[in-house]
C-alpha cells in the first residue's frame, strides 16, 4: 500500500501550483522546466508511478487521485492520503520561507484541497460507525505540533494550522478515538502523542486528553542529521523538551519500524542500521512502543522507560551498540566510523 512523496515522483516540496525548483510562470517554464509545465511534469510523474508501482489507478475520472481506504474486518480501517501533490496551497520553497511563517493561521489553506479533506473526514466517521477498532492514517508529513530550533516546519502539517484543527475537531467532536498517523519525510524517528494542544486539556507525563499517536519514520538510505551521535542526542533532546506531544525523537540512524496491529493494542518496533555507508546484514533495535485500544495514547512508561538513541521523555538513553546479524542471527556488538557514504 504506496503513497507518493515529493522527491522521486515530481519535485521536492510540490503543491497545487509548482514545486520548489518549478514555479507556474512562463519565466520558470522557460528557464526551470525547460519547456515542461507544472501540471504536466505531474501528470507525468503520476503515469510513471501508476506504471511502475503496486498500485491501481483509484479514479478514471481522476488521474492525479491516489488517496483511498483499505477495510480490514473490524480490526482496521487504513486511510490513506495525499499530503503532497493533490490540492494542497503553497508551501516553503526554499525563498519563501517568511512568507509562509505570515500563512501558517489561514483557515483558508489546506493540505489536502476540499474534496479529499472532506472525504477524510467521512472515512473516520464511518471507521468509528461501522465498528472498526483502529483507524491508522498513512500521510506523507509529520502531523504533531513540533517546535525545532528555528521554529516550525512549514512544510509540513504545522504549516497548515487550521487544516490540522479541522482534522482534530472533527475526532474530538465525534468522539472518534483510537487514531494512528505514519509518516515520513523528514529522515528522522518522531513518536509522539495525537493532541490538540491549546484546546483540549493534555498531561504528558501520563498522555491523558489525547486522541491516539503518531508514528514518524526516518529514511532507510537517505542522509539525516550528519552531526556525530552525541550531537543528534542533544538535538532531540531539544525538541522533546520545546514540543510537549513528542515522546521521542532521534536523528542519527537511518531505519524502518513494524507496526503490529491486534484488536487489544499495537506494538511498534523501530530499527537501524549502524551504518548505511557500506553494505551489511546488521539491524539495531531502536525503541519499542505499545498503545494499547481505548487508552489513546502511548502506554507508560514510554518505550518501557529506556531506548538506543535520540531522547525519550521520561526515560533513559542507553548506547549498547547490540546488534542483530541477520544473515547469522547471532547478537553481536557492532560500531562503524562512518554512518553515511561522503557526497562532497
Amino acid at each position: 500500500m504506496t503513497a507518493t512523496d515529493k522527491h522521486a515522483e515530481t519535485a521536492n516540496n510540490a503543491y497545487r501550483d509548482g514545486f520548489s525548483g518549478l514555479n507556474n510562470t512562463e519565466e520558470s517554464f522557460r528557464n526551470d522546466g525547460p519547456m515542461i509545465s507544472v501540471d504536466q511534469r505531474k501528470m507525468n510523474a503520476v503515469r510513471a508511478y501508476f506504471e511502475w508501482m503496486p498500485i491501481r489507478q483509484v479514479d478514471m475520472d481522476d488521474n492525479l487521485r491516489i488517496w483511498r481506504s483499505f477495510k480490514m474486518g473490524k480490526l482496521m480501517d487504513f486511510i490513506v492520503l495525499d499530503t503532497r501533490n493533490y490540492d494542497r496551497s503553497i508551501t516553503t520553497l526554499g525563498w519563501n520561507n517568511d512568507y509562509i511563517d505570515l500563512l501558517v493561521d489561514d483557515a483558508s489553506r489546506t493540505l489536502m484541497g476540499s474534496r479529499q479533506e472532506n472525504w477524510f473526514y467521512r472515512q473516520l466517521s464511518e471507521s468509528a460507525e461501522r465498528g472498526a477498532t483502529w483507524r491508522v492514517v498513512g500521510n506523507q508529513i509529520i502531523f504533531s505540533r513540533i517546535i525545532e530550533g528555528f521554529g516550525i516546519n512549514g512544510d509540513n502539517w504545522n504549516g497548515y494550522t487550521a487544516n490540522r484543527n479541522r482534522t482534530l475537531k472533527h475526532l474530538y467532536d465525534n468522539n472518534i478515538g483510537n487514531n494512528v498517523f505514519l509518516a515520513g519525510d523528514s529522515h528522522q524517528n518522531w513518536v509522539s502523542d495525537l493532541v490538540w494542544l491549546g484546546e483540549k486539556p493534555y498531561n504528558n507525563a501520563t498522555g491523558a486528553g489525547g486522541l491516539g499517536v503518531e508514528f514518524a519514520g526516518t529514511a532507510v538510505s537517505s542522509t539525516g542529521n550528519r552531526k556525530r551521535l552525541n550531537g543528534t542526542d542533544a538535538d532531540a533532546r531539544a525538541r522533546i523538551d520545546q514540543s510537549p506531544v513528542l515522546q521521542w525523537q532521534d536523528g542519527y540512524y537511518r531505519g524502518y519500524f513494524v507496526m503490529s496491529v491486534g484488536k487489544d493494542r499495537i506494538e511498534t518496533q523501530f530499527f537501524g542500521s549502524p551504518s548505511v555507508a557500506s553494505r551489511n546484514a546488521y539491524d539495531l533495535p531502536l525503541a519499542n512502543f505499545t498503545v494499547v485500544a481505548g487508552d489513546n495514547r502511548l502506554s507508560r512508561p514510554v518505550a518501557g522507560g529506556s531506548v538506543e538513541s535520540g531522547s525519550l521523555r521520561g526515560g533513559e538513553v542507553e548506547h549498547t551498540n547490540l546488534t542483530l546479524n541477520t544473515e547469522t542471527g547471532e547478537w553481536e556488538f557492532v560500531t562503524f566510523d562512518q554512518m553515511y557514504l561522503s557526497t562532497t
